[in-house]
């Protein structure tokens, strides 16, 4: 029985190996998203405002985005790769979109609560960077 076991736990996490670090890339942004709510949570109104059960959404957020970047990635794997690879050469393409969504998700609260302390839009001066980053590189040509 512990033979057959340690087979098929070999057996999963060879078959998820490829999503291992779009899944940490998730609970990494995740992570940081906590941590900067605490952070304006405890700027705002003070370390009395920090709850468990506030803080417990962070690992059923956890858990739910890794099941269904798990869950793409097993329909994608197995049901529309032959489909997709007539279209579009990239690997795993629905699983770096979901899991691009996640983490621009996180980043975009991120962001609201870094607003929420320092009054700086960080998103907002990035596009601006950009714009002006495009406009020298077209007085250059």
């Amino acid at each position: 029985m512990k033979a057959k076991l340690t087979v098929l736990i070999f057996s999963l996490v060879s078959v998820l190996s490829p999503i291992t670090p779009l899944v940490l890339l998730a609970v990494l942004a995740i992570v940081l998203d906590t941590c900067f709510g605490v952070w304006r949570s405890v700027k705002k109104t003070g370390w009395a405002s920090i709850r468990s059960r506030r803080l417990s959404h962070t690992i059923s957020k956890s858990l739910l985005y890794s099941g269904a970047i798990t869950f793409i990635f097993l329909l994608e794997k197995y049901v529309v790769a032959d489909i997709l690879g007539h279209f579009i050469a990239i690997d795993l393409v629905l699983t770096k979109a979901f899991t691009f969504f996640c983490v621009v998700t996180e980043v975009k609260s991120i962001n609201e609560s870094y607003h929420s302390v320092t009054g700086v839009n960080v998103w907002d001066k990035f596009i601006k960077f950009v714009k002006r980053s495009k406009e020298q590189l077209e007085d250059l040509k």
